[in-house]
């Protein structure tokens, strides 16, 4: 049985707040550089049932950042590693996994089996499906994002009142103005530190702990050491447009609409959609590409990877590729949130025809 001794001594925490923490559910959406330490540190702490959403596969690029995994697990889905890495922690906490992205058709009744949600992706179109459902569902949010040497943190009480996302920030960049890890690179410890600061958010909401009573984006600059909270004028963001609830209720009901668009093309041969106008990117793995590789001219990008890259480059519909067409499919919606012409191949590889010998 694991000792939460240490923790218990504490005076805001004890044997009352231990088991506040294991009957808490919490869903960590993301589990790479920013929910590595989440998940760690929740386990650890004794959160009761974690829920852990990510449908992307350990890739060796990883590592330097995402170190609950290592060499032996590239290839295989993190949500699956994040399971056993918390079994192994802590065989107390009960694990539930998602190895799909949450949608605008699934999110609410995801988030309202939680007591709390942190989002960890660090992509922008997740980040606003995110806040817009635990603003729906009452549920508390902990968000952050990284770009190079600098962080961001918010909380999102999702009490009515007190600010979101949108409250800030009411629509997300445009395609190619948002930065990444995959583009913009970043060094490991960053995102450990705001996974770390994420962790202690979401313990101190679960505990009933102080928290700061300014409604504020916290800023980290790691590299000068530095930090600062930039405050959010309640009155000058959704409260100016009907309230926090009704615009993410317009929100999500828009993003629905979008999910319901049909945005697989059908192709015998690639030929065919580069000559409609397409520009073809490959997001299978590097395993799977050289096992199959297409026979035409194409980007390369993980699935798990592409809504990080701004695609800024391309002026022409963007037509995604996978196995099956289910990964593209999914990719081709993130990117169509960030306002990209993106389409999925119907049928993925497995539905081309042979290129006819010479």
């Amino acid at each position: 049985m694991p000792d939460y001794s240490r923790q218990t001594r504490l005076r805001d925490v004890g044997v009352s707040g231990q088991a506040k923490l294991a009957a808490a559910r919490v869903l960590v959406i993301g589990a790479g550089g920013l929910g590595v330490p989440v998940i760690s540190y929740l386990a650890g702490a004794g959160v009761g049932t974690l829920g852990i959403v990510d449908h992307d596969v350990l890739d060796a690029s990883n590592l330097h950042r995402q170190v609950m995994y290592d060499a032996r697990d590239v290839g295989q889905r993190k949500v699956d590693l994040a399971a056993r890495r918390v079994a192994a922690l802590n065989p107390t906490v009960r694990v539930q996994t998602y190895g799909e992205p949450l949608t605008a058709q699934t999110a609410l009744d995801v988030f309202a089996q939680y007591d709390l949600v942190v989002e960890c992706t660090d992509d922008l179109a997740s980040r606003y499906l995110a806040n817009d459902a635990a603003v729906l569902t009452g549920t508390p949010l902990v968000l952050a994002s990284v770009y190079q040497y600098e962080g961001q943190l918010q909380v999102v009480t999702a009490v009515p009142g007190e600010p979101c996302l949108r409250c800030l920030w009411p629509q997300p960049p445009a395609a190619g103005l948002a930065g990444s890890c995959v583009e913009s690179g970043v060094l490991g410890p960053v995102p450990g530190v705001l996974g770390t600061m994420q962790a202690m958010e979401a313990l101190k909401l679960l505990l009933g702990l102080p928290r700061p009573t300014d409604h504020a984006l916290q800023l980290v600059n790691l590299l000068d050491g530095t930090s600062q909270r930039l405050p959010i004028d309640v009155a000058a963001g959704c409260a100016a447009h009907g309230g926090c609830v009704a615009v993410a209720r317009r929100a999500l009901e828009q993003a629905q609409a979008e999910d319901e668009i049909d945005i697989e093309r059908h192709f015998r041969h690639l030929d065919e959609a580069i000559a409609a106008g397409y520009a073809v990117v490959d997001v299978r793995e590097p395993d799977e590409i050289a096992a199959a590789p297409l026979h035409v001219t194409s980007l390369r990008i993980p699935s798990g990877q592409i809504a990080a890259c701004s695609l800024a480059g391309i002026d022409r519909h963007v037509l995604l590729v996978c196995a099956s067409g289910k990964r593209s499919a999914q990719a081709a919606r993130t990117l169509r949130q960030r306002g990209i012409d993106a389409w999925s191949l119907a049928g993925g590889v497995a539905a081309l025809e042979l290129p006819a010998s010479s």
